[in-house]
C-alpha cells in the first residue's frame, strides 16, 4: 500500500495523492536528489495484481513509450520509470510536474471564458496537436478534455495524461475503447481515432469552457453539439459569440468526420483567420481610409469610400468634366435659338442638303455624351459603396453624399463569385456576379492589395453564412 512519507527507489518522497482508482493512482511526489530544478515530480502507477486488463497495461507501457520520444514545451517530459515489488507489484512511471490549475478546476470555480481566452486555448493546443501529429506516425492524445490541459502561471497550455495515446493506426482486429463519453467522436468509439478525432475532442473542451455546459448536455438527437441560439449567446452564461468563432467551432465539432477540418495545422490557420475577423480591421490606399472592415459579433460591413477623398488629384478630371458637361447644353441651346432653324430643315428634306440636319444630331449626340460621361464620372469619383453581410443576406448600396440612391439585397447563396479587373499595374476594379445575372462592378480603382483584401473578407463571410 502505498502512503504519504514513503521513499521509492532510495530518491522519490510520495507527498500527495492526486487520484485513486483501484488499479491505477497519481501521486505528487518530491526528488530527493533534484538540484537546480523543482523538485517535484508526478508519479503514476498501474498494479500487475489481479484485476488488471491487459488492455491497460498495454496503454500504460505506450505512454511510457510516446513520452520518451516527445520533446514540446507544453507536454510534461518522461523522467523515468521503475517496477516495485513489495508489497504488492506496481509499475512506476514518472514525468515532469506541471504547476497550475487544470481547466476542470476553473469550471467548478465558475471561471467565465471570454471569447479571447477560448481563440488563446485554442491557438495553444493546435499547436501542441500540430507537433503530435507530424510525428510518423502520428500520435494521437485520443482523450482531450478540460482536466487534460494545465494552466501554469505563466498563461502557459499544457497536454497531460497520455495513458490514452495512440501511435499507430488501428488494425482491423480488436481494439481498446478510450476516451471520455462527450469529448469523443463516433468513429473512435469504433476504433478508428484519426487526427480529426483529437480536433473533435479539442472543440468539445472548448465549447464546455464557453458555456459552462458539458458536451453531454450540449448533444442533440442528429449528434451535433448545439451550443448557441439564433443570436449566437452561448450556454447557461449568456455569452456573445460571434459569427466566425461559432462557424468554426461547428465544424470542429461535425459528427461526420469528412465535415471536420482535415488536421489541425489546417484548424489553426482558420482560427487565426477567424481573429483577423473579429476586430474592426481599417485598411488604407492611396486615399486615406479608402477602405473600410468592420467585424461584428453578427455581421461584416464594408464602406468604401469615394475617389474624391483625394480632391487633389481629381481637380483636372473635374474641369473637363465640367467643360464637356456644359458644351452638349450649350450647342442644344444656340440650335434651337437659330430662326430659321425650323425652315431650313424643311428645306433640308426637300432639296436633300441634310448637312444642316447631321450638325443638329451631332449636337445632340454631344449633349447626349456629355451627360453620360458626368454621371459615369460622378458615379465613380463622388459615390461611396456601402456592403453588408447580415442575416444570410448581401446588401449593397450606392450612396452620394450620405443618401442612397441604388440598393440592391440578395440571399447569400445568389452569389457566384468575386473577381478583380486589372485596369493598370496599380488599381483594379472588383466584380460581383450572381447566378444568373451580368456581373456588376463593386469598386472601382482600387488598389491590388485592398482589392484582394475586399474579396477574400466577402468570400469568407459568404462562406461562413451559407
Amino acid at each position: 500500500m502505498l502512503k504519504v512519507g514513503q521513499v521509492l527507489q532510495e530518491r522519490y518522497q510520495l507527498r500527495e495523492p492526486l487520484r485513486m482508482q483501484p488499479t491505477r493512482q497519481t501521486w505528487l511526489a518530491v526528488d530527493l536528489h533534484a538540484t537546480g530544478k523543482p523538485p517535484f515530480v508526478v508519479i503514476k502507477f498501474l498494479t500487475f495484481g489481479r484485476g488488471v486488463a491487459w488492455d491497460e497495461l498495454q496503454l500504460f507501457e505506450r505512454e511510457a513509450q510516446v513520452l520518451q520520444q516527445l520533446d514540446h514545451p507544453q507536454i510534461p517530459h518522461y523522467l523515468d520509470s521503475f517496477h516495485l515489488q513489495t508489497p504488492e507489484p506496481w509499475w512506476g512511471l514518472i514525468e515532469e510536474y506541471i504547476p497550475g490549475h487544470n481547466f476542470q478546476t476553473l469550471i467548478h470555480k465558475k471561471h467565465r471564458f471570454s471569447e479571447s481566452e477560448i481563440y488563446d486555448v485554442a491557438s495553444q493546443v493546435l499547436t501542441i496537436l500540430t507537433y503530435l501529429h507530424r510525428q510518423s506516425p502520428p500520435i494521437l492524445h485520443r482523450d482531450i478534455k478540460p482536466s487534460n490541459l494545465i494552466l501554469n502561471p505563466d498563461h502557459q497550455i499544457f497536454l497531460v495524461d497520455f495513458g490514452a495515446v495512440q501511435n499507430q493506426w488501428a488494425s482491423t482486429g480488436s481494439f481498446t475503447v478510450v476516451g471520455t463519453y462527450g469529448y469523443t467522436p463516433l468513429e473512435q468509439f469504433g476504433g478508428q481515432a484519426v487526427p480529426a478525432s483529437d480536433l473533435y475532442s479539442l472543440g468539445a473542451t472548448l465549447l464546455h469552457l464557453l458555456t459552462g455546459m458539458a458536451p453531454a448536455e450540449l448533444a442533440q438527437p442528429d449528434l451535433q453539439l448545439r451550443f448557441h441560439d439564433g443570436h449566437r449567446r452561448v450556454g447557461a452564461y449568456d455569452i456573445p459569440l460571434s459569427r466566425p468563432l461559432a462557424a468554426w467551432l461547428e465544424k470542429m465539432t461535425a459528427p461526420a468526420l469528412a465535415d471536420r477540418f482535415e488536421s489541425a495545422r489546417a484548424a489553426l490557420l482558420a482560427l487565426e483567420r477567424c481573429r483577423s475577423h473579429k476586430a474592426t480591421v481599417v485598411l488604407s490606399s492611396v486615399a486615406p481610409q479608402r477602405l473600410q472592415i468592420e467585424s461584428r459579433p453578427d455581421s461584416i460591413q464594408v464602406r468604401i469610400h469615394p475617389l474624391w477623398t483625394t480632391p487633389l488629384s481629381r481637380l483636372q478630371d473635374l474641369a473637363s468634366m465640367t467643360l464637356l458637361t456644359l458644351l452638349g447644353p450649350l450647342a442644344l441651346l444656340i440650335l434651337s435659338l437659330l430662326p430659321l432653324g425650323a425652315v431650313y430643315t424643311r428645306q433640308a428634306f426637300t432639296t436633300g442638303d441634310v448637312s444642316g440636319i447631321s450638325v443638329g444630331l451631332l449636337c445632340l449626340c454631344l449633349g447626349g455624351v456629355s451627360w453620360v460621361t458626368s454621371l459615369n464620372w460622378i458615379k465613380g469619383n463622388l459615390t461611396s459603396t456601402f456592403i453588408e453581410v447580415l442575416d444570410s443576406n448581401l446588401t449593397i448600396q450606392y450612396q452620394l453624399f450620405g443618401w442612397t440612391y441604388w440598393q440592391r439585397i440578395k440571399p447569400i447563396t445568389d452569389v457566384a463569385s468575386l473577381y478583380s479587373l486589372p485596369l493598370s499595374s496599380e488599381e483594379q476594379t472588383v466584380m460581383l456576379r450572381f447566378h444568373g445575372h451580368s456581373p456588376m462592378p463593386l469598386a472601382y480603382q482600387l488598389r491590388p492589395p485592398d482589392s484582394q483584401v475586399l474579396i477574400e473578407t466577402l468570400q469568407y463571410w459568404c462562406d461562413l453564412t451559407r
